[in-house]
C-alpha cells in the first residue's frame, strides 16, 4: 500500500498536516486531503513538491480546517 504524509511549508518551518494520505482533491485554492480512515482536512495553498518514492507532499500555504 502507498500512503504518503502531507507537510506545509511556511517560510523556513515545516510542518506535518497528515499521515496515511490515500487521497488529495484540489478545490478552488487548495487541496483536500484525506488519510485512509476518511479524515479530511483542507489547506489552502500551492503544491511545492511530491515525492512518491519516499511518499511525502509539501504544501506552499495554511491549513483551515479539519
Amino acid at each position: 500500500m502507498c500512503l504518503s504524509t502531507v507537510y506545509m511549508n511556511s517560510g523556513n518551518d515545516q510542518k506535518e498536516i497528515m499521515k496515511d494520505v490515500a487521497k488529495i482533491e484540489a478545490e478552488s485554492q487548495g487541496y483536500w486531503v484525506i488519510n485512509l480512515f476518511g479524515e479530511k482536512k483542507f489547506v489552502e495553498g500551492t503544491i511545492e513538491s511530491i515525492n512518491l518514492i519516499d511518499g511525502f507532499l509539501t504544501i506552499s500555504g495554511r491549513e483551515v480546517t479539519n
